[in-house]
């Protein structure tokens, strides 16, 4: 991060010139006011904020991962499927090796060889993007991040209703009891 600065109108300067860089695995905090700009820092860091002065620059390969302060949840989702929507893209790649293993016993493809061979090209590009993302221990990595983040466990219910309530989120679930992630 070289420079960066951020202006809200009409003149209200949360960041002023800023310098920041990491190394490799660091943890970091930031420790500021409220209304300092420690979650604009973070947006602009994770490309949700656009508009600002400054350049960021990331190492090659490196990616960035940004859970919302007030995330916006889809009520009848379980919290399972709320969190599973940060890797999609393995959810969905997964969905379709399913898929394409259940084509293997359909007549019309084991009696046309293109098919069977386009088939067999298919799974193979889809097994090397789950051995790449280790996709087949997603459910313990996943239990791993729900944890982290004190969800409760995935049969605790759907997610009916999610309402900022002092300084936390609130799920309500059809169990008589309710869920608190911190902000």
């Amino acid at each position: 991060m070289v420079g960066v600065s951020k202006v809200f109108p009409p003149q209200k300067q949360v960041l002023k010139n800023i310098y920041l860089s990491f190394f490799y695995g660091a943890k970091i905090g930031i420790i500021g006011l409220n209304g300092s700009g420690k979650s604009t820092l973070l947006k602009i860091i994770a490309g949700v904020e656009k508009e600002y002065q400054g350049e960021v620059v990331f190492s090659p390969g490196y990616s960035v991962g940004y859970l919302e302060q007030e995330p916006k949840l889809e009520p009848g989702k379980t919290v399972k499927e709320v969190v599973q929507e940060g890797v999609q893209n393995i959810v969905d790649t997964l969905k379709e090796y399913e898929e394409v293993n259940e084509k293997f016993g359909d007549p019309e493809i084991l009696e046309d060889p293109d098919k069977m061979d386009a088939l067999i090209n298919r799974q193979a590009e889809l097994q090397d993007k789950i051995d790449a993302t280790d996709a087949w221990n997603l459910d313990s990595r996943l239990e791993r991040a729900m944890d982290a983040l004190r969800c409760p466990p995935e049969d605790g219910g759907r997610v009916s209703a999610a309402r900022p309530r002092g300084r936390r989120w609130w799920w309500s679930c059809p169990r008589p009891r309710a869920w608190g992630l911190w902000r």
